[in-house]
């Protein structure tokens, strides 16, 4: 799931997002056994996306020049170093493959978008073979700044992650 962060903001089949846009979402994780189902809000300002989880339980994700993961019941920020791909950029090679379904290679995964005057879904198969699915609702085309902020105590633990 963390890797679609690290991943996871014109052309006639590319998708591109304004500047500025923030929806909530709902991200279903289904395994051969099991269905997890995650709520929350998007934001997007530029380059930077903060995913703020809400249920079923709260975490905050910050995608900036490192990937900062907040987890206020572990009481634990997880600071990862990730390659340089933004959302945009993902989108902005995703290829249209009809109608309102797009495509995009990403490290040899293919994730798809829903995407009509605004992005509706994303989904695709993790490296553990669950399916990950993630729809959007309530889509504006403006966002909270003071979001983008790194907001935590400053006596959480912190780990350092590196990823190539």
């Amino acid at each position: 799931m963390k890797k679609l962060f690290f991943l996871i903001a014109t052309f006639l089949y590319a998708i591109t997002l304004p500047k500025e846009f923030s929806a909530n979402f709902t991200q279903t994780i289904t395994s051969s056994d099991k269905k997890i189902t995650y709520k929350g809000k998007v934001y997007k300002l530029g380059n930077e996306i903060v995913w703020n989880y809400t249920y079923p339980s709260k975490k905050t994700i910050w995608v900036k020049e490192k990937i900062y993961v907040y987890e206020p019941d572990l009481y634990q920020v997880t600071i990862i170093n990730k390659k340089n791909t933004t959302l945009n950029d993902i989108l902005k090679n995703a290829k249209k493959i009809k109608n309102d379904l797009y495509m995009a290679d990403v490290e040899d995964k293919k994730i798809y978008f829903i995407y009509d005057k605004t992005l509706k879904k994303l989904f695709y198969t993790d490296e553990l073979g669950n399916k990950v699915e993630i729809k959007f609702f309530n889509q504006k085309n403006s966002t909270d700044k003071n979001i983008f902020k790194l907001s935590f105590p400053n006596d959480v633990d912190i780990i350092y992650q590196n990823q190539s």
